[in-house]
Formats: structure tokens, C-alpha cells, sequence
């Protein structure tokens, strides 16, 4: 039995965000201006790689508009894209916390 794309793209977006979480509790635990900036840089690749999913996103994007009465984003489509929405965010908060402009993620 072959599994669609569009759940492997979903099962993918999920993987990325542990990745993500991953990579934030080793920054938090370990520290260092060093493992910092190579957080940065996974975090901008993960962002990068998660706008390539939104984008290149095959499957049913919005729902009937009939049962709703507007269009809704199916859940599939919602979760790569909330994933990417976060971890755009997050590369925000790294660059500013790796350029001291805010320590507001790793305040040590």
C-alpha cells in the first residue's frame, strides 16, 4: 500500500519541527556564541526547507466552502503550514538573540 503525498509531506513538516525542538534544547542545555550560530543556520535551512513544502504542497489545500461557508484550510495543508509559519518566527528570534539585540530565547 503506497501512503499519499500529501501525508508524507505532513509526516515530513513534523519531523522537521522535532528536528527544530531538538536542535533548540541542545542550544539551551550547551550554550556558546559557536553552537548559537550553528543553530541559526539549521534553523534557516529547516525554514527554507518547510517554505519548499508549503509551496510545492500537491494535495487538497482549503475545504468545501459549502460546509463551512468560507474556506478552511484542510488540516494536512494547516500543519505544514503553521510549521512554517512558527519556524519562520523562530529564525527571527535566533538572529535577533545571536545579535544581541534581545536575549529573550537563551538569556545565559
Amino acid at each position: 500500500m503506497k501512503i499519499p503525498e500529501e501525508i508524507d509531506l505532513t509526516l515530513l513538516a513534523i519531523l522537521l519541527d522535532v528536528i527544530a525542538l531538538a536542535s533548540y534544547y541542545f542550544q539551551l542545555n550547551t550554550g556558546g556564541t559557536t553552537i548559537y550560530l550553528l543553530g541559526l543556520f539549521l534553523q534557516a535551512i529547516l525554514t527554507v526547507g518547510l517554505l519548499w513544502l508549503t509551496i510545492t504542497y500537491g494535495g487538497q489545500r482549503y475545504a468545501n466552502p459549502w460546509l463551512f461557508g468560507r474556506h478552511v484550510a484542510t488540516v494536512r495543508f494547516t500543519i505544514i503550514s503553521v510549521s512554517f509559519i512558527l519556524n519562520a518566527i523562530m529564525t527571527f528570534m535566533y538572529t535577533i538573540n545571536y545579535f544581541d539585540i534581545n536575549r529573550l530565547i537563551f538569556n545565559h
